[in-house]
């Protein structure tokens, strides 16, 4: 869950970040920084390896869990493909709220039982 709320913290300020970035350093950016899409690509990795078998595994307890997650990773891998800056990052910061709802109810859900 906190992997995921960290998700959704660089989603939200690293594109603020990294247009104020060259104000602040009077240079300009280096140009393999100007595209995101392989960062996104590559931390995809890691959500699913980490997340995905502990949601899956709630998804036994609770069948909403595993829509949620499968919803989630669906919304953070579409957003690769969208065709604007804006929708890519919109996709991506639902996908990354839906996984926080996931892992939130995964959580509930064990500590009920």
């Amino acid at each position: 869950m906190s992997l995921s709320g960290l998700c959704l913290v660089h989603c939200l300020l690293l594109p603020p970040f990294l247009a104020i970035l060259p104000l602040l350093t009077l240079e300009p950016l280096p140009e393999w920084l100007h595209e995101t899409e392989w960062f996104h690509a590559v931390l995809l990795v890691p959500v699913v390896l980490v997340s995905g078998p502990t949601l899956f595994a709630g998804a036994r307890l609770d069948s909403r869990i595993g829509a949620t997650a499968l919803l989630a990773f669906l919304a953070l891998f579409s957003a690769l493909l969208m065709p604007t800056e804006w929708a890519e990052h919109a996709m991506t910061v639902f996908g990354a709220v839906l996984l926080v709802v996931a892992h939130w109810r995964n959580l509930r859900r064990r500590a009920i039982r």
